[in-house]
Order: C-alpha cells, then structure tokens, then sequence
C-alpha cells in the first residue's frame, strides 16, 4: 500500500471515528442495559407486584371469547378496531386500535389499553403496542435512547447513520492498522507514554470486538437506514415506494372494512388451536383480532417453530374468520432469503439465539454486555489517541486549547452516561407507579446527564472526569443491590433461593460494574503515587 493511500484510509478512519464518538458511545451503552430491558422491569416492578397478574402469561393460557365478551360487557366499541394481545413474564395487556369506521363514535376513535388480570379489565392510558405510563421502566427508557427514540423518526435514522460510520471506521481501522495487529497484538506497554498505552489498549481491544462490533455495525445500518434501501428498490416497482412495503412488511388489515356481523358467533379460541398446530411444534407468541366485528375480521398469530429444527424460525398465519381460509402464511421452517437475512439479524443484533436454556440466555447476554461495554473503552481509548497525537509542540496554542476543549466535551458526555444511569436505578427503586412515572424517569435521566456533563467539562481536566465518574459509578453500583434489598426486601440471597434470576441478574451486573469501576480507580491512584519521586 502506498503511503498515499495509507493516510487516506488512516484519516478516514480518524475522522469517521471522531465524528460518531460520542454518538457511537450512547448507542452500545445504553445498548448493553437494553439486554435486560425484561429483566430490569421486573427489577423495577417487584416492589409493586399488586399491579400484575398473579398467574404467568402465555397464549394458550387466554380465553379469547371470554377476553371478547368482557370487552364487550364493558361497553366498548369494537366494530372497526385491531384487538391485540400482548404477553410478557408476569402480565397480559390489551391494546384497542382505534376504529376504521369513518361513522364510528369519538369514543371508538381513540385507542385503548387494559391490564388483564383474572379477566378483569384494569383501564391504562394508551401508549401505543399495549404499553402504559405506569409501567413504563428504566429498561424501556435505554431502549429507546439506544436507538434514538427520543428524537423521534429523525433519531432512528441518525442511529443507521451512526452506524453507516461506523462500520466506515471499522474496515479503515483493519486496513491502517492490519501490521500493528499481527505483529503487536499480544504487546502492552502500560509504562510508555500515554499515547503509546491509549494505542495499545486500543488496537488490542478493538481487534478482540471486530466480529461483535462489525455485527452490530451492519444489523444497526440494516435497521436505521434500511428505509433508504426500499426507497431505492422502489425503481424496480415503477417508483412506488407503497409498492415496496407491501412486498418487504404485508400490513394487518389493509383490506376495506365489511359490514358489522355478530361476534358472539365466532370461536376464537378454535382459531388460536388451528394456528397452534398448523406446523409442527409451533408457539404463538402474539395474538391479533384484526377488524374485530365485521365480514372482513381476521385472526393472526404470530410465533416461532422449533428453534433445533431453523435458527431464523419466525412463523405468522392470517385467517379470514368467515370463510376460515388462510389469507398469509409465512412459513418458520420455509422461508425467503429477504426473510432469513432479516429474521437472522434480529436474532444476532438482541442475542436472541433460543433454545439455550434460562442459564444459556443469560450468559449469552452477559457476554454481549460485557462486549458492549469493552467497545465503550475502545471509543473512550480512540478520543484519548486523538487527543494525544494532538498535543505536540509544534500545533499552535490555540489549535491545541481548541483540541483540548473538544475532548472535555466528548468524555464529559460519555462518562456521564455511568454515574447518571447507576443513580437512576437508585431513583428508580422509590419512584411508585403511576401516570406520570415516564415523566419522572425522563426528566431525572436526561436533566442529571446534562447538569454532570457541564459540571465536568467545566472542570478541565480529564483525569478529573474519568477519575470521578468511575468513582462514583462504582459507589451507587455498590448501593443498588442495597437500596433494591431495602424497598423490595429482594436481597440477592433471597433472589437466588427463591429463583428470582431477573432480579438476582441485574444486581450481580451492577456489583461487576462496580468493582470494575473501582478495580479501575485504585490503580489509576496506585500508578499516581509510584509516579512520585521518593524523598
């Protein structure tokens, strides 16, 4: 390779690098708590278990005509509207579409949400895909920072393009630095100077993550800018876009609404048993009445076959509840090669593998955390390179205060991200369901990040900013189990005789997060004081 090319390749990746830092940062942190995005909402709602049903969740455990006739019994409209069942561990919540009916009431024109529990339908407000403010979780607010959420659509496509870079950098980083990694791979050198330990640490750690990072980096591209791709198959269907979606995401009840018929006379549940064994060991795992009381009302479910006998095992069947015929059927062990590529990065991007096992799901995604979390290191240790190649003799003072200022900015806003999300789980713990829960959450998680992020830019000093955050991220990590002890009376000794693993996980990740932490402040203050000269 010519050098011509090495510097563009090397200042490609620089740059790209650079550029998505703090971004990329977000992303794979709030990325490894989303995880346990299940397990930290148990975390949260073991303390208020009265607002759960008691018996555990599944599809076949529902009596769907008994759901329909309680609905109805209540007085609400259905004529019109989507019926959608959605299960977790310890709950089934319903969420009401609002009606197509273009005569249909104000009422039968807003969404609803219920809490089922013994068949009694608890009211919620609406939050979209059965979700509501008072179960609203600190899991579900990292979810959805990791993808940018709060921005709304504009953040999710800023997420691909995240990506987009990042895999940009990735490829540049194997070609600039393909000689360091064969010959200086297992080369570490804590007593040179910094940049040389920063350099280390970083093409070391790097290569260890290239196949999770790269995973990632192309599922994230796949996911964020994924719309960009069908805009363009679009030339392949006379520019129709429309055209696109319906081949790549058929949609639920795009059919024209039939006339009103009896509902009382159809049998859900003999719809839900035809689903069932329509292939061989199939599980549906959601439940649909689409356009519930009318000619055109459709029953779907949705599920996974036999994990042993497909990786990609997705499975979806429509039936036309008049005329019991299949309308779509998508296959879990038959599938089209734009669905197994789909399908498999979604497996890979949530860990989803299946099939392992409780024990074998979680040391899988304890494997992904801990990885997420080294490519956190990895983009602090490229901002700290930069830095270094930047604070030479010859780069005038201004240039350099500039620089300099720039990487307060980027690790104040990184490592931030530590403290803030330990005291949140701390806050959360105290903060009671209710209405304005979401509220809360957002307001504690977002305003703390901003008022710790100028605190420590306004402090100048990196070692200061790294030195502290570390610090106190490792004492409220060590706080949690406590505080968690406390409010719920779920210590971790109780967790584990009593089998609570989603509760016992997400204290023995914070007390590794925090000896980590502090592993990592007592050497730092060790190599400060050997730096001394001795009197």
């Amino acid at each position: 390779m010519s050098q011509r090319i090495h510097n563009i390749y090397f200042h490609l990746h620089t740059v790209s690098g650079i550029a998505i830092s703090i971004g990329l940062f977000v992303i794979f942190f709030a990325g490894a708590f989303s995880l346990f995005m299940d397990p930290i909402k148990d975390w949260e709602q073991e303390k208020y278990s009265e607002s759960y049903a008691e018996q555990a969740s599944s599809t076949a455990n529902i009596d769907y005509n008994r759901v329909v006739d309680s609905l109805q019994s209540r007085g609400v409209e259905l004529y019109g509207r989507n019926l959608n069942f959605h299960f977790e561990d310890k709950t089934t919540s319903l969420s009401l579409s609002k009606s197509v009916d273009t005569l249909a009431s104000n009422t039968a024109k807003k969404n609803l949400s219920f809490i089922l529990k013994d068949y009694n339908l608890i009211e919620q407000e609406a939050r979209g895909r059965g979700r509501t403010d008072s179960e609203f979780s600190l899991g579900r607010l990292l979810y959805l920072l990791h993808y940018y959420y709060q921005l709304g659509k504009p953040g999710y496509y800023l997420a691909g393009l995240v990506s987009l870079f990042f895999l940009l950098a990735l490829v540049t980083g194997v070609i600039v630095h393909w000689k360091k990694i064969t010959m200086n791979f297992f080369v570490f050198r804590p007593k040179q100077k910094l940049k040389t330990v920063w350099t280390d640490a970083h093409t070391v750690l790097g290569t260890i993550g290239i196949p999770f990072q790269f995973l990632y980096a192309l599922s994230g591209c796949m996911f964020g800018l994924g719309v960009l791709v069908y805009t363009s198959s679009a030339l392949l269907y006379d520019g129709e876009v429309k055209e696109v979606y319906k081949v790549m995401f058929p949609r639920d009840g795009e059919q024209a609404l039939g006339a009103k018929t009896d509902i009382d006379s159809y049998d859900f549940n003999s719809f839900y048993n035809q689903a069932e064994q329509h292939w061989d060991e199939y599980t549906p795992t959601a439940i649909s009445i689409l356009q519930i009381g009318s000619t055109s009302q459709q029953f779907k479910s949705y599920g996974f076959g036999s994990i042993k006998q497909k990786f990609v095992n997705q499975g979806e069947l429509v039936i036309d509840t008049q005329t019991n015929e299949i309308v779509r059927e998508l296959s879990p062990y038959n599938k089209a090669y734009s669905d197994t590529v789909r399908g498999l990065m979604y497996r890979l991007h949530f860990a989803d593998f299946g099939g392992l096992g409780n024990f074998g799901n979680a040391l899988l995604k304890i494997i992904y955390f801990l990885m997420a979390l080294l490519t956190c290191f990895v983009i602090i240790t490229g901002i700290l390179i930069w830095l270094e190649a930047r604070n030479k003799k010859n780069i005038p003072e201004k240039k350099k205060r500039y620089n300099q200022n720039v990487g307060h900015i980027y690790l104040a806003i990184c490592l931030s991200m530590l403290p803030i999300t330990a005291a949140a789980f701390i806050f959360t713990s105290f903060l009671p369901n209710g209405p304005d829960r979401e509220l809360w959450l957002n307001c504690f998680y977002f305003i703390g990040w901003l008022l710790l992020s100028l605190f420590f830019w306004r402090k100048k000093s990196n070692v200061f900013t790294t030195k502290y955050t570390l610090f106190f991220t490792g004492i409220l990590g060590l706080c949690i189990p406590i505080v968690n002890g406390i409010s719920s009376s779920n210590w971790l000794w109780l967790s584990l005789m009593q089998g609570n693993y989603n509760v016992l996980i997400i204290d023995l990740l914070w007390l590794l997060l925090a000896a980590l932490c502090l592993y990592a402040v007592k050497k730092s203050n060790l190599k400060k004081q050997q730096s001394k000269p001795s009197l």
